[in-house]
């Protein structure tokens, strides 16, 4: 079963006050799916190799938008009770300084990157990459709130050899860095209110 941070985070409460914006000086964010592998996997060996717990952290944490950087990944035609739930869900996300630590395991060393856009995920055809890759709750994500046109990504944690991991949904590029949706769907109701 692949639980994300995300799911981490929400049931264990993890709090931390400080607000981490800055991700390391020497990593260059570029709108390209092997950036955001790297980037993924600089977290890793930040956390598991360098035993940076909190420079991973901040890595990790600096993906998840505020609203300025979520709006770039909103449809405009998003009801505002949908935009209001996955915003407060992201703002309820807080780290604590070690928090990166459950990232993923030591030994899950392969980063996998799956990109799809919007009308894929909710097209969500058998046999295609949004399907095999995003969690079906990603598709109704994809019809109520996210930009059309616009590609997001599942990034996965594997050990090698291994088909499952850990996963991490909804990335994209907000325009000027990597930000993550995450498991929005957990917020909304199946007819689309909060």
């Amino acid at each position: 079963m692949t639980m994300s941070l995300y799911q981490r985070a929400l049931a264990f409460g993890l709090l931390f006050g400080i607000a981490f914006t800055a991700t390391s000086a020497d990593f260059k964010q570029e709108n390209k799916p092997e950036n955001l592998k790297a980037l993924f996997e600089l977290v890793h060996q930040t956390v598991h190799v360098k035993k940076d717990n909190k420079g991973a952290t901040a890595l990790f944490a600096a993906m998840i938008p505020n609203e300025a950087r979520a709006k770039a990944a909103f449809s405009d035609k998003i009801a505002p009770d949908v935009r209001s739930a996955i915003l407060d869900m992201h703002k309820k996300l807080n780290f604590k300084e070690d928090s990166a630590a459950k990232v993923a395991r030591p030994t899950q060393t392969v980063v996998q990157v799956h990109g799809a856009k919007t009308e894929d995920i909710i097209a969500y055809r058998d046999g295609s990459v949004a399907y095999k890759e995003f969690p079906g709750g990603a598709k109704r994500v994809a019809a109520m709130a996210l930009k059309p046109g616009m590609t997001f990504y599942e990034v996965e944690y594997l050990e090698p050899g291994k088909s499952a991991g850990m996963k991490y949904h909804l990335l994209y590029w907000d325009g000027k860095q990597w930000s993550m949706m995450g498991p929005a769907w957990r917020v909304l109701k199946e007819d689309g209110k909060k």
